[in-house]
């Protein structure tokens, strides 16, 4: 975990550190500060690790509750303000 922590090499480059927590012997809630793409899963294959379950619970500052895959939803006004402010729109 020390390692997603601290940012590691995947993809020839380094990541930028991520915020993890364990919740469970084997699991893990991890937050990033970028996206690439499927870096999760290249992290914790790189360290030997196999994942069994990914689920994405926010994005930025928009909590996706119990919103099912597939399905969206409207922002609320205070979303958007608070997009616009993190965006500088």
């Amino acid at each position: 975990m020390n390692n997603m922590k601290n940012g590691m090499v995947i993809l020839g480059s380094m990541t930028k550190p991520a915020i993890i927590t364990r919740s469970g012997k084997d699991t893990f809630h991890i937050t990033l500060t970028e996206g690439r793409n499927r870096q999760i899963r290249r992290m914790c294959e790189a360290l030997g690790y196999e994942v069994k379950s990914l689920k994405r619970v926010r994005v930025m500052n928009i909590e996706l509750g119990k919103l099912p895959v597939g399905k969206w939803r409207e922002l609320t006004n205070t979303e958007v303000v608070q997009l616009r402010k993190k965006l500088k729109i």
